[in-house]
C-alpha cells in the first residue's frame, strides 16, 4: 500500500513507476500512440476490463467498482494509483478493563 507522507523523490520514482508500466500496457491493450498514450480512453468495455484488470495483477491494488466510472483515461488511471491508500482507523469497542 502507498504511504500518505510519502517524500517528493519517493512520489517521482512511484510516478515513474506507474508511468512505466502503463505505457507499454496502453500500447498492446489500446491501440495508444506513443505520443498521446497518457491521454488515450477505452473504446469499449472489454479493453477497459482487459486494461484495469492489467493494472491489478501489476499493481496488487484493487480498483472498486465506484471507483470505475471515474477512469476513463490512462491519466485518470495514472492518477488512481498515485492516490495514496487511506488507512481505516479502528476503534477499540470494548471498555479497558484497567482503567
Amino acid at each position: 500500500m502507498v504511504n500518505a507522507n510519502l517524500s517528493v523523490r519517493a512520489r517521482t520514482t512511484l510516478r515513474g513507476h506507474i508511468e512505466s508500466v502503463l505505457f507499454p500496457l496502453s500500447l498492446e491493450v489500446l491501440g495508444a500512440s506513443e505520443e498521446e498514450w497518457r491521454s488515450a480512453t477505452f473504446p469499449d468495455l472489454a479493453s477497459k476490463f482487459n486494461f484495469l484488470t492489467a493494472c491489478i495483477e501489476q499493481f496488487e491494488r484493487d480498483i472498486p467498482s465506484s471507483e470505475l466510472t471515474y477512469l476513463a483515461s490512462v491519466e485518470d488511471v495514472i492518477r488512481y494509483y498515485k492516490t495514496p491508500v487511506a488507512r481505516p482507523k479502528y476503534i477499540e469497542l470494548r471498555p479497558s478493563l484497567y482503567h
